[in-house]
């Protein structure tokens, strides 16, 4: 005796949305809780109704068989990593402090008036 079980009204949503070329993701579901489709996308997944594609470290999208995971993995470019400074963000610029700055006829220079000897912080002062 085989056991039959009903599907959700979910689980038919999420099946049939992983059936197109591009699948689904989590936050593409919307209605639901993104805890509550991500549980019942991985019961679907243990049940071997959904197929996981992991993009990224945090990106995984939910397909209907294996080749539509391997024909939209195909499609995506390799994620791109940014130029990361090996020091951090606060590292020394590339030229000394004792270079003058380059000035060309484009430079505008602007000198503004002093300010007054009473004010002790500007930003609470709008006339300033």
């Amino acid at each position: 005796m085989s056991k039959t079980t009903q599907k959700t009204p979910l689980q038919n949503l999420l099946i049939t949305t992983s059936e197109n070329a591009a699948g689904f993701s989590v936050s593409g579901i919307t209605g639901y809780a993104p805890e509550l489709v991500r549980r019942v996308a991985n019961a679907l997944v243990k049940s071997g109704d959904l197929v996981r594609a992991k993009l990224g470290a945090r990106s995984v999208r939910y397909f209907a068989n294996d080749d539509l995971a391997r024909a939209y993995q195909a499609g995506q470019a390799p994620a791109r990593r940014g130029a990361t400074a090996v020091l951090g963000p606060r590292t020394k610029a590339r030229w000394s402090a004792d270079e003058p700055g380059i000035i060309t006829p484009q430079t505008k220079i602007y000198i503004a008036p002093p300010l007054p000897r009473r004010v002790l912080r500007t930003n609470t002062y709008t006339q300033f």
